[in-house]
Formats: C-alpha cells, structure tokens, sequence
C-alpha cells in the first residue's frame, strides 16, 4: 500500500477553484453575447439612417438637376426674376419655393429628419444655381426638459 493519501481538503480546494473559473467564464460569454447584440443593434440603425439619407440625397439631386434644365429653357432671365419663373412652373414631386431671390425645396430622410437645399440664381461654371445650403435638420422641435435647479439660492451648500 502506498502510504500517500489525497486529503478532502486539496479536493475541495480545487473543485471550489473550478466552479469559480466556469462561473467567470459563463459572466464574460453572458457580457459578450449582450455587447454583441447591442452593437448590431446600432451598426442596423446606423446602415438605416445612412441608406436613408443618400435615398434624399439622390432625389435632391435628381431636383437640382430638374430644376437647371427649366433654368436652362429660360435664358432671358436671372436673379430673382428667374428664382420666381422656375418655382411657378416646377411640377415635380417636392414642393419649390421663391423667396427673396432663393429656391428653397426639401426632401424627408426617414421619418425624423429632413433634407432642406437652398439654391441662389447665379450664372458661374454652366451651372444657373450656386448651392447656398445643403443641410439636414431634425423635424421634430427641442422643449427644454426643467430638471430642477442645481443650486438653490437660499440654501447654500454647507
């Protein structure tokens, strides 16, 4: 008979050791899977929005393009004069505006957001229209959340 025998602590002390490691590895693999889920998630939303806007960006185009050919069959007029005969005779989808000398159109990306292009008369490069603004603006309006006052005048911090 061999005189060593394994004592019930060692065996206790290393099934506890292992019952951590699988613990620890099942939290982190549990971490992972939720992480993962919230990044495509995100990267979804975010290949969405994208799509989106260059779906607006295109029609914008597509109305700048349309909006230089009527430019293009009026040669006799300039400034405002021609900024107000193309918004009467445009019959595209998107709603053209004059004002002051400015064609003014938007194109709605998604739900939230739009497309708002601002176009100014100008004679420069072959082109009728000088790009004055291409921006996209949220179509819902900001209110101010009151989160209460951070210092209270009356009672100073002590």
């Amino acid at each position: 008979m061999n005189g060593r025998r394994n004592s019930p602590i060692s065996i206790g002390m290393v099934s506890i050791v292992l019952i951590f490691v699988l613990l620890s590895l099942l939290t982190f693999s549990v971490l992972s899977l939720v992480t993962v889920q919230a990044d495509l998630r995100l990267s979804q939303k975010s290949a969405q929005h994208t799509t989106e806007y260059y779906q607006a960006e295109n029609e914008a185009n597509g109305v700048l393009l349309d909006l230089e050919a009527l430019a293009d069959a009026l040669p006799e007029l300039e400034g405002d004069r021609l900024a107000a005969e193309v918004a009467r005779q445009w019959a595209g989808t998107v709603a053209v505006e004059a004002a002051d000398g400015v064609l003014r159109y938007t194109v709605p990306i998604g739900t939230e957001q739009e497309l708002q292009v601002e176009l100014v008369p100008e004679d420069r490069d072959g082109n009728r229209f000088r790009i004055a603004a291409w921006r996209s603006v949220s179509r819902e309006t900001w209110t101010q959340q009151s989160g209460g006052t951070l210092l209270d005048p009356e009672h100073p911090p002590v």
